[in-house]
């Protein structure tokens, strides 16, 4: 009922190397001809609803997929198919809870189904046993193409016939690092529709709040990691791929801070704490390189700008070399803690229940020191050394992040009121912590032309009116900020 698997993309030069260990066991060639269906209004990708039909060497399958209960799990129901050409029946599926998806993602279409892309793969596949799990590898080659358009297809998926999500992950990390595999949560069907509307890459995926309530800890941790994840693995797949945007390596630094704040913060909950200190370095190396991108590919030529305004002398050509962010992301210590939280993801979903009393008694405690420490610096920020105004910030993301993860432990409307007034006092730090970022970066440059001084000079005293307006708005959020916890 539940599909999980993993899917990877396979670099041009590593494919006779994949194809070479898949072939080390008893192995099966199959051609896979797909026709994925829609209706002229799109109700069933809106809904994240996929309706194939296959042939699958001389068979034609039929199947039905829809969202599971994470964004690497899905639900999947497969029929036998007359035929090829013929258009696929959604009732088919009526036994099968992805059955009642469709008919609802279809209850008020006016539109017939039609063909709004097709596939044709050649997957060669072998069976093995891991860790007491039976796992299907899969290597897919060929083509997804939509109207005049085309993508090449090239990758390896490992999907779970029967055992644990952790056995899977284990083989599929022994495989990432050997052959440089990476992570792609981007269906063949999420391709060919992009295909069809003629889009290059998805947009970038922003924080999504949870919605409704939770039942248990397990529950409450599985939606904030899930919901991180999905944040993560989505703007990191379009940059590792080579495209993105600065929207993208944006979104990408809030989704793993909110990934640490949940790993930092929530560590009593479900057993976190001996995975949080194994995948948190590799989180925070990626985080800071980052933020040395943002720094050199949006803030310098914004400040660039702000310098030219004001009539600064003009520095000799100045482009700070931007980090490989595609490469960084690529790494195989960063892919394996993302395994690595998959595999949590997974098991808090089959956690039993607990109780929720102890958990928001943690987490309030939490919150109230952040919330304590932050107000109490941070009305003294203007004469804080550097060190501790940064500090101030670091534990302000934390305290504002921290109360969104457990917004559902509390009142919501509580607690919005409460995050937007941090929002608030997170664009003026934010603002402080530019110019002072933007200042050590013309301060090295100054080193090769003396015309960057000016900027460094500039940016120093703009440091000072700045630390002033947040000492300011400091004592404002300690005034408007009422503690829901």
């Amino acid at each position: 009922m539940h599909e999980f698997e993993l899917k990877f993309q396979v670099p041009t030069e590593r494919l006779a190397g994949v194809e070479a260990a898949l072939r080390r066991g008893k192995v099966e060639s199959t051609q896979l001809r797909a026709r994925y269906y829609d209706t002229p209004a799109e109700d069933l990708a809106r809904n994240r609803l996929v309706l194939r039909v296959r042939q699958e060497g001389p068979y034609w399958v039929q199947a039905a997929k829809g969202p599971g209960r994470g964004g690497l799990e899905r639900l999947e129901d497969e029929v036998p198919s007359a035929g090829g050409e013929e258009i696929p029946v959604p009732e088919r599926h009526r036994w099968h809870p992805v059955g009642k998806l469709l008919r609802k993602a279809l209850r008020h279409s006016a539109g017939a189904l039609d063909v709004v892309f097709e596939t044709d793969v050649t997957r060669l596949t072998r069976v093995v046993e891991a860790g007491g799990s039976s796992i299907e590898i899969a290597l897919d080659r060929g083509h997804v193409r939509a109207g005049r358009r085309s993508h090449a297809i090239q990758e390896v998926e490992f999907e779970l016939k029967q055992g644990s999500a952790a056995a899977l992950a284990e083989l599929a990390d022994g495989w990432m690092r050997e052959h440089g595999l990476w992570l792609d949560p981007v269906s063949k069907a999420e391709q060919g529709r992009r295909l069809g509307q003629g889009a290059d890459a998805a947009p970038a995926v922003l924080a999504k709040a949870r919605a409704g309530e939770v039942e248990s800890p397990a529950q409450l941790l599985a939606g904030i990691l899930g919901a991180g994840l999905d944040q993560v693995l989505g703007n990191a797949r379009e940059l590792a791929a080579g495209g993105g945007s600065d929207e993208h390596v944006h979104q990408l630094r809030i989704g793993l801070r909110r990934l640490r704040t949940a790993l930092r913060e929530l560590r009593g909950i479900a057993g976190l704490d001996g995975i949080a200190s194994q995948i948190e370095p590799a989180i925070r190396d990626l985080f800071q390189l980052l933020g040395q991108h943002r720094d050199r590919a949006t803030l310098v030529p914004a400040v660039e700008q702000d310098l030219a305004r004001i009539g600064a002398p003009p520095m000799h050509d100045w482009q700070p070399r931007l980090p490989d962010v595609a490469a960084a992301i690529r790494d195989p210590g960063f892919q394996s803690a993302l395994l690595q939280l998959i595999v949590l993801v997974q098991d808090l979903h089959e956690a039993p229940p607990g109780k929720l009393k102890g958990t928001r008694k943690m987490v309030s405690r939490r919150l109230d020191k952040l919330h304590h420490e932050v107000l109490h610096d941070g009305r003294r920020f203007e004469t804080l050394a550097l060190d501790d105004r940064h500090r101030v910030r670091k534990r302000l993301k934390r305290l504002r992040y921290l109360a969104e993860l457990a917004r559902p432990l509390f009142a919501g409307r509580v607690v919005d009121r409460y995050v937007e007034t941090l929002k608030a006092l997170q664009d003026a730090l934010g603002e402080y912590q530019d110019a002072a970022s933007a200042r050590t970066l013309f301060e090295r440059h100054a080193e090769k032309d003396a015309k960057a001084w000016f900027g460094a000079g500039w940016l120093a005293a703009r440091e000072g009116e700045i630390a002033a307006r947040c000492e300011q708005a400091c004592r404002k959020a300690a005034r408007l900020a009422k503690p829901f916890f």
